[in-house]
């Protein structure tokens, strides 16, 4: 047994033996050792500085800033670097804000946001290796002052009034507004700011002397920036009573307009009016910003299969042409570059076309309102396709038309307006009708229809004389709401035979047709108030 357990003995004390080696030689500090307890990620403290020359107190508004380069040293592995508020670049690589690692030697920047706001920080903590450091940033003082506009009246106008309501916005874009910043020919206007107070809208009524009358703007914020060197200002002439008075002037005048539309052509933004005088039919374009009237298509020179009859409807297409239904049953398409005409539907041989009014241009595509169809026709190759029709119960024979004569379009629908006080909403691909509201009047004769500033609003123009007026209308709730007429909100211009609306681009204004008084109203789309553009005698 002994000499078995001899050889046992020995190899234990050799394998102990190794061990002890084994033990003294991973417990050494020296260089031969191994290097993963000398890993310094902790660098030198660094300081971010703008670069020579840009103050880090006065910096420009909305801009970015980047800091002058800074060499991280006091590190022998790569040490983790990361940024809250702003980005960083290493040495010549991109900016970002995610997580990364620097090497010793490497430059690093830091790149922020500056605010829009005058004075003040944006700052960035970049972190590396556990040492932060911060770069900030101040903008300078607010020098710039508020932007103000006029959304009513028109920049020429006429009233026979002797006071003008005056509505429109202001924004102070790198400070702030308080009561009192705005100014409408020396009166304080009412205005109403947001939570931050440096946007919002304003209006004031201002006295007018008899004549020429020019209104001026002052806008002033906060910091006591005015915009006195470049008031915006709308010329209004007043006049005890517009009755035998033209304005601007009475060339090229008006005989019988009907239907208006507002497009922009040629840098101008125009209203295109037809007038279905028998005598003298024509389509006439009143620039905005004067209210000068041209002809701009009538019967001279034009082959006879061509000719207006009684011009009514009027559309601007997005294509830059106009579109024009004429009481003969016909839809003619002018070319506003050339003013080339031609007839893209009338009556007989399978067309729809009977009596066309409401028209809107969706790509190639005209939907038209006629009697009792919403019918489409291509404007390259004139076919034609019915969409909706109580005539043929297409889709089916659920709410009928029964005479509409207004159209318009949002949001991939259909609107039109019933001439008995009804208002729908069609799926163009569908045809598919929908009843909108039974319009909550006495009486109507509903003769136009257009698209509101805000969304899901309609606005419609009653003739009936016992409700004549203008009205806004809720596609959400079915309700209405009446905007302006003959009384409301006063009888100050007040119209008499009304037939056509189209609402300004900028939302603050629409056009009202009056036929009796020869005349283009501007009426404030929120108010109702009302001003002429242009008058013939």
């Amino acid at each position: 047994m002994g000499t078995v357990q001899r050889p046992n003995r020995l190899i234990l004390l050799v394998i102990l033996g190794l061990s002890a080696v084994l033990a003294a030689c991973s417990s050494g500090g020296g260089k031969g050792g191994s290097s993963q307890n000398n890993r310094d990620t902790i660098p030198d403290s660094f300081t971010l500085t703008t670069p020579s020359g840009v103050d880090p107190t006065k910096v420009g508004f909305g801009t970015a800033v980047v800091s002058a380069p800074v060499k991280i040293t006091g590190i022998n592995a790569p040490a983790p670097v990361s940024i809250q508020g702003g980005e960083f670049k290493i040495e010549n690589g991109g900016f970002t804000s995610s997580a990364s690692t620097i090497s010793n030697g490497q430059s690093i920047q830091v790149r922020v946001q500056t605010p829009i706001k005058a004075e003040q920080t944006a700052t960035a903590i970049l972190t590396i290796g556990g040492v932060e450091a911060s770069f900030t940033v101040t903008t300078g003082p607010d020098t710039t002052p508020p932007e103000v506009s006029i959304l009513f009246p028109p920049p020429a106008s006429m009233t026979e009034g002797q006071t003008l309501f005056v509505r429109g916005t202001v924004k102070d874009v790198h400070g702030a507004l308080e009561d009192g910043a705005i100014t409408v020919n020396g009166v304080e206007a009412e205005l109403e700011l947001n939570e931050t107070k440096d946007e919002g809208t304003w209006s004031v009524t201002v006295d007018l002397q008899p004549g020429e009358n020019i209104v001026e703007v002052t806008a002033i914020d906060v910091a006591k920036n005015a915009n006195e060197e470049d008031k915006p200002s709308v010329r209004s002439r007043r006049v005890e009573s517009i009755v035998g008075e033209s304005f601007p002037d009475n060339e090229n005048p008006f005989s019988s307009v009907f239907k208006v539309d507002i497009g922009f052509f040629d840098n101008e933004l125009l209203a295109f009016v037809t007038d279905d005088s028998r005598q003298r039919p024509g389509v006439f374009a009143v620039n905005l910003a004067t209210g000068k009237r041209t002809l701009v298509a009538n019967n001279q020179g034009v082959e006879d299969e061509l000719k207006f009859y009684e011009p009514q409807s009027i559309h601007f297409g997005e294509n830059g042409k106009l579109y024009v239904s004429d009481y003969s049953s016909a839809i003619f398409e002018i070319d506003l570059a050339n003013f080339d005409r031609k007839k893209l539907a009338e009556k007989g041989n399978g067309s729809y076309a009977s009596g066309p009014l409401g028209m809107f241009l969706l790509e190639k595509t005209l939907f038209v309102a006629d009697e009792r169809r919403v019918y489409a026709v291509n404007v390259d190759t004139a076919e034609q396709l019915l969409v909706s029709s109580a005539n043929e119960k297409i889709p089916d024979a659920q709410n009928p038309f029964d005479d509409i004569w207004g159209l318009t379009y949002e949001d991939g629908s259909i609107f039109v307006a019933d001439y008995n006080g009804v208002i729908f909403s069609v799926d163009r691909t569908t045809g598919m009708r929908t009843l909108l509201s039974q319009l909550e009047l006495t009486s109507t004769a509903v003769v136009d229809l257009a698209k509101g500033p805000q969304d899901g609003e309609l606005i419609y123009l009653n003739r009936s004389s016992s409700q004549l007026g203008i009205y806004k209308f809720d596609i959400f709730s079915g309700k209405s709401e009446l905007l302006s007429s003959s009384q409301s909100p006063d009888s100050i211009n007040s119209p008499r035979e009304v037939w056509g609306i189209s609402v300004h681009p900028s939302g603050g204004y629409l056009l009202l047709i009056d036929r009796a008084r020869k005349a283009v109203y501007a009426v404030d789309m929120q108010q109702g108030y009302r001003v002429v553009i242009s008058k013939s005698l």
